[in-house]
């Protein structure tokens, strides 16, 4: 359930619900397929369960080649109402289509097993970080992660909440869904900037390489 106030939006998830994070990459000239798309499938997406909460503009990617335009939040009442829908023989159709409209489309998926809520402030800035650990030195990325909160503080920034493990679904049937999700409020536009000009922060970023095979980070805001 979403609730938008002046300058804010505050998203309450229940327990058992599959929280969705939605990123494409959209061809402007393909505008016609994706109201299609939304035409078809919407109303019977929402018969099922899903619901759309808000969305999140990138403002920029600084890092990964993986730019999508925004970030979809957004759930499923449950798994089951999910799977349900997924096995609606349209399903193949609705695949299809995501194919045919956009450039490149990911699902993240995430059930939870307690109640949850976000608030997204139109004065504050957003990160969305993507790992993709180091099987072989995966403790080099989590011990950045655990020594982040006392810089973050320094520069005006706070965890929001981290998803461990989600479910990717996109174009390539074979892609990965990355280990963590993490995402972190800030103060200010340059938060991240002034995180990575602390002298401590140095050491970090080597984790952070050491500990990863892939890691993307998006700058966001509230629409």
């Amino acid at each position: 359930m979403a609730q938008e106030e002046s300058g804010e939006l505050v998203v309450h998830f229940y327990p058992g619900a599959v929280m969705q994070l939605i990123a494409p990459v959209t061809d402007p000239a393909k505008r016609a397929l994706r109201d299609s798309y939304f035409k078809k499938n919407g109303d019977t997406a929402r018969n099922y369960g899903y619901q759309q909460d808000g969305v999140l503009v990138v403002e920029e990617t600084l890092l990964g080649d993986f730019k999508p335009n925004v970030f979809v939040v957004s759930h499923w009442s449950s798994l089951k109402a999910q799977k349900a829908f997924q096995s609606l023989a349209q399903f193949t159709d609705v695949k299809s289509l995501r194919r045919q409209a956009w450039e490149a489309l990911r699902l993240y998926d995430h059930e939870l097993d307690a109640p949850l809520t976000l608030t997204f402030k139109k004065d504050k800035t957003y990160t969305l970080a993507f790992a993709w650990t180091n099987p072989e030195k995966p403790s080099e990325y989590f011990n950045y992660i655990s020594s982040l909160p006392p810089l973050l503080d320094k520069v005006g920034g706070r965890f929001v909440y981290q998803i461990n493990n989600s479910v990717l679904s996109a174009h390539d049937s074979n892609a990965l869904a990355p280990q963590q999700i993490t995402l972190v409020e800030w103060d200010t536009s340059d938060g991240v900037e002034k995180l990575q000009a602390l002298s401590e922060f140095a050491s970090l970023s080597e984790q952070l390489r050491n500990g990863t095979v892939r890691f993307e980070l998006h700058k966001v805001v509230l629409r």
